[in-house]
């Protein structure tokens, strides 16, 4: 099973030339299945513009979305997560799999945004979970242009429960074998850097994983891989799971430069 798997993607129009090529060169790669982890596009248009590159891909398609695609404009963040999104992901032929799972020849896929919960947080500082509350506005635009009403910690729990309910189903399903779990946010320690000595980038650590849904995916029975996107920085790592080893990855892409992780499973 060939699968491409992209994220952080922003798409750009004044750099289009660079998205098209991209979109190119998936349609080249003949994947059985392309999955885009996370910020496409914001605001809404561009989210809808940077799935229609992908339009005629003949393999199946699929997403979640990331922190930057419910940044308010338009609408707000509310609107975005619980409607807009979705249904755009919808009209263009993608899966939404915050909600949906596959079964692709005994590969299950299913995935979540994944929102932070501040369990990545750098261990060398003792703030607790208001302060990381009150001081995201420092370090994380979030703070600025997401306007739900939820807390970050209320979010988290929220979708690690349906990320668990999918991969139950996964794995009382005798005719999916292996398990490959999408995130936005990384979920494994290995992928998110320590900074000791830099005091910004150490607050930023709370926000960009969520240990507490890697633990929890890392118990699945039929879990093998890994793929997280958000850090803007590639990896992979092979860490032990409670059934065996699984191969984690974090795609890297950068600004305006495009970039697929190809995996065989």
């Amino acid at each position: 099973m060939h699968i491409l798997i992209t994220a952080d993607l922003h798409y750009r129009p004044a750099q289009r030339a660079a998205y098209v090529a991209f979109a190119e060169a998936v349609r080249a790669a003949a994947p059985d299945c392309f999955i885009i982890a996370g910020d496409v596009g914001h605001p809404l248009r561009l989210f809808r513009r940077t799935l229609q590159l992908f339009h005629d891909l003949p393999c199946p398609r699929l997403l979640i979305a990331g922190n930057h695609d419910v940044y308010t404009g338009e609408y707000n963040s509310r609107e975005l997560w619980q409607t807009w999104l979705p249904q755009v992901t919808h009209e263009e032929g993608f899966v939404w799999l915050e909600n949906e799972l596959v079964n692709l020849g005994g590969l299950g896929i299913c995935g979540s945004m994944g929102w932070y919960d501040y369990s990545s947080r750098a261990p060398h500082l003792s703030y607790a979970d208001a302060d990381y509350r009150a001081m995201k506005g420092l370090v994380n635009h979030d703070a600025d242009y997401v306007n739900w009403p939820w807390s970050d910690v209320a979010m988290a729990r929220y979708l690690a429960r349906g990320l668990a309910e999918r991969l139950d189903q996964l794995d009382s399903d005798p005719a999916v074998e292996q398990v490959l779990v999408v995130t936005h946010v990384p979920i494994v320690e290995p992928a998110v850097p320590d900074f000791p000595d830099h005091e910004h980038w150490s607050l930023l650590r709370a926000y960009l994983g969520n240990f507490t849904l890697g633990d929890l995916v890392i118990r699945q029975r039929k879990v093998s891989h890994i793929v997280s996107g958000h850090l803007h920085r590639p990896g992979s790592w092979t860490i032990e799971g409670h059934h065996g080893p699984i191969a984690c990855h974090v795609v890297g892409t950068g600004p305006g430069a495009p970039h697929a992780l190809s995996l065989e499973i």
